[in-house]
């Protein structure tokens, strides 16, 4: 049988923690249903151009609308500075009264913050040039969870005639992609996307190389962790001495048959040794739903003398 006893603030404490996990891609198994990385090859040209093919392997889309997305998204603030575009602004000409001033100059300025991934100064390049191409590598939310643990990417391309030295890129820790021949930023990564775009140093080549020749697939690994916040829900269920003394199990009245208060309870019942015990705790919302059961692992009797404390503990 049961018992219910409401919980106050002071009975439930709830704790975040992160929690990290690695994972290691090679191959076909990238682009697996069950994985779904998926690698774009972007262009700079035109949406009618013959060169404005499509690119991916879990789902497609042009190489212009790939470009675009990410220039719109990461990069209009970096189009003709490395260092982010100055902010424009406009000159006030006084005039006799406040609303005779008038403003020369632009006014706008690029509306984006670009997601910068850190508080130091971003060094972005983007290509500007026709036919000019970037790589986009998209790893899904349910891998990434939260945001890709910063220094734990890692791309690796072997066994092409575009790259026959093969290519490593990590991430720095601070939103850039560096390749670890020369050590130069090859482009940037976004955590809390789980995107990573390639622009420079032909690197922004390797999505076309593998979307043209997808058994280049073979020759790639990718490495990454992910990061995600679980919350420990734990809840103090205490039995005060006065509470919960007696069983309301029927089987202990002299004659469950008749009704639950016709009856007597067994003479051992009423004994000042006879004490209930305790087998599992259900937690209920406000709507009186079941939501959570904790078994014990052996009956804990509930004492007449001292308090008794069930700590319940469950992740979500």
């Amino acid at each position: 049988m049961s018992a219910w006893k409401q919980f106050t603030t002071k009975d439930v404490t709830i704790t975040p923690f992160i929690a990290d996990k690695g994972f290691s891609f090679t191959g076909s198994a990238i682009t697996s249903s069950d994985v779904g990385i998926n690698i774009f090859a972007g262009r700079n040209v035109h949406y009618t151009s013959s060169q404005n093919t499509t690119s991916g392997f879990v789902y497609s889309s042009s190489a212009n609308s790939i470009y675009n997305s990410a220039k719109q998204l990461y990069y209009s603030n970096f189009i003709t500075q490395s260092t982010g575009d100055l902010v424009q602004t406009a000159s006030i000409v006084p005039g006799v009264n406040q609303e005779d001033d008038r403003f020369l100059g632009p006014i706008e300025c690029p509306r984006y913050d670009n997601f910068l991934q850190s508080s130091l100064t971003q060094s972005r390049h983007w290509p500007t040039g026709s036919g000019n191409s970037i790589t986009t590598i998209a790893i899904p939310q349910k891998l990434f969870g939260e945001k890709v643990v910063p220094y734990t990417f890692e791309f690796t391309y072997t066994g092409s005639i575009q790259f026959p030295n093969g290519v490593l890129l990590t991430d720095d820790g601070e939103g850039n992609v560096i390749s670890g021949s020369d050590n130069k930023v090859v482009g940037q990564i976004f955590y809390p996307h789980g995107i990573a775009v390639l622009t420079t140093h032909s690197c922004g080549l390797i999505g076309r190389d593998i979307n043209t020749y997808p058994a280049q697939l073979n020759e790639t690994q990718i490495n990454f962790s992910s990061s995600i916040t679980i919350y420990e829900q734990q809840y103090k269920c205490t039995i005060l001495e006065n509470e919960f003394g007696f069983s309301t199990n029927p089987t202990l009245l002299t004659s469950s048959d008749q009704g639950f208060y016709n009856n007597a309870y067994y003479p051992f019942v009423t004994g000042s040794f006879f004490e209930p015990y305790v087998t599992c705790v259900g937690l209920y919302n406000e709507a009186k739903q079941l939501v959570a059961v904790g078994k014990l692992s052996f009956p804990v009797p509930i004492s007449q003398f001292t308090d008794t404390t069930i700590m319940v503990n469950f992740d979500v």
